[in-house]
């Protein structure tokens, strides 16, 4: 999330202030904000991504000293581009104390964000993990390098699990900045709980944190691993793939809701990590209505800067009017569907789409459909499909409905497709 200037100030403010002279009472928060900022800084570094042999950045995140060796935590999105083209890019830590050192990547959770590396970081001392659960309402705080701005401790509030999120977060009630990704979220007593990860676009201080539990999973892996160099791709595209097969399984045992909607049965949300919402446009200047209905699953990776996949959506338009007449209707239906997804892809990433286009029959009504697939060109056995429906031979009512499937096998996919169309129903 984008913090507005005067949100910042405020945000830097109560790190600084002093507390009010002579208070007998607790501790004011800036007190302790300074505190866990004294605490742990020097175990807090910037985690630069260098192209080439220059050293202009192309992006910059946070890590965290956490185990033996100069082992430290950020997120996989720091260090995707080294880990994607290792030819191309190089990592390097900065410590507040200007110690610099190259960075390599020990081990990857593209599902969770996270990655271990590995640096020189002197006579730096780690971070210690939690040992209690905390609860909601407990006062908590990040670290971390924002916008360029040197290291900044923030303060917040812990609220528990996302409850929308496929993967666990913690909902973190502070500002979360760019370049703080992959830094340390610590409670009052400076032990780490999380780690962060990204803000909410919609909202204000709504943030997120990956669970320390996974944290301590990659560290152990890494320690299993040992030093030996690895592709890191290879292992990328495994994790993607189990990510796909655990999304489709989860989606393909839960019962599928059916929304009835203007004379048609309708696919509605699937499990409890989806999330539905509808809309409609209705303007007395306009000879026709659209209402929408939509459903995606916040389950989508992030790749490369180029790539993000994982995620699962669909929506319907019911379009309907009794002034244009059956030619103008046409027309109507026409220029909102199109005729597929061809031409639309990204060269580094993926294939073109193949489209088949047919007439198929539905419960109670014929329809158009179109189907297009394409696949990855860096990740093998993984697919995206689009479907598009729009029913034909009315000249008052139609519906267009369409489903996005990205990163899945090509069989589940078909699976969740088939499912999909046979649950639409004309019901008149």
């Amino acid at each position: 999330m984008r913090i507005s200037f005067i949100v910042m100030l405020i945000a830097l403010l109560t790190t600084t202030l002093s507390p009010s002279a002579g208070a007998a009472q607790e501790p004011q928060v800036s007190a302790q904000a300074r505190s866990i900022f004294d605490h742990n800084r020097d175990s807090v570094a910037q985690i630069r991504v260098l192209l080439g042999r220059s050293d202009s950045h192309t992006a910059t995140g946070t890590g965290f000293l956490i185990g033996a060796g100069g082992a430290m935590l950020t997120n996989y999105h720091v260090v995707a581009d080294k880990a994607l083209e290792p030819q191309t890019y190089r990592l390097e830590l900065v410590l507040p104390n200007g110690r610099r050192s190259a960075l390599r990547i020990l081990a990857l959770d593209v599902v969770h964000d996270l990655a271990v590396v590995q640096g020189d970081v002197g006579d730096a001392k780690p971070l210690s993990f939690v040992e209690s659960q905390l609860s909601k309402g407990d006062k908590v705080f990040s670290l971390g390098y924002p916008l360029g701005q040197g290291l900044t401790v923030t303060e917040g509030t812990y609220n528990g699990r996302s409850e929308e999120q496929y993967y666990e977060h913690f909902h973190f009630t502070g500002a979360l900045n760019p370049g703080m990704s992959g830094g340390p979220a610590v409670d009052a007593d400076g032990k780490v709980f999380g780690v962060n990860v990204a803000s909410h676009l919609g909202g204000q201080l709504v943030s997120f944190l990956v669970p320390s539990k996974y944290a301590k999973d990659l560290l152990d892996k890494a320690a299993a691993a040992g030093p030996s160099e690895r592709d890191f791709r290879k292992e990328v595209g495994a994790q993607l793939r189990a990510h796909g097969e655990a999304l489709m399984a989860s989606l393909l045992k839960e019962s599928m809701a059916l929304e009835r909607v203007s004379g048609f049965t309708l696919p509605g949300k699937v499990g409890e990590f989806m999330q539905c919402g509808a809309a409609t446009s209705r303007e007395s200047e306009r000879l026709y209505t659209v209402d929408s209905y939509r459903c995606h699953t916040l389950s989508s990776l992030y790749i490369d800067p180029r790539l993000h996949t994982g995620m699962i959506s669909f929506h319907h338009n019911i379009l309907r009017s009794t002034q244009l007449g059956a030619l103008r209707f046409a027309n109507l239906q026409e220029s909102r569907f199109e005729s597929g997804r061809g031409g639309e892809f990204d060269r580094k990433h993926h294939t073109r789409y193949a489209c088949d286009d047919r007439v198929v029959a539905l419960k109670g009504k014929r329809a158009k459909m179109v189907m297009c697939v394409r696949g990855y060109k860096r990740f093998e056995a993984l697919y995206d499909v689009v479907v598009k429906i729009a029913t034909l031979g009315n000249a008052e009512r139609a519906l267009q409905s369409q489903l996005s499937i990205e990163g899945v096998s090509y069989e589940a996919a078909m699976a969740f497709v088939r499912r999909y169309v046979e649950a639409i129903e004309w019901s008149r």
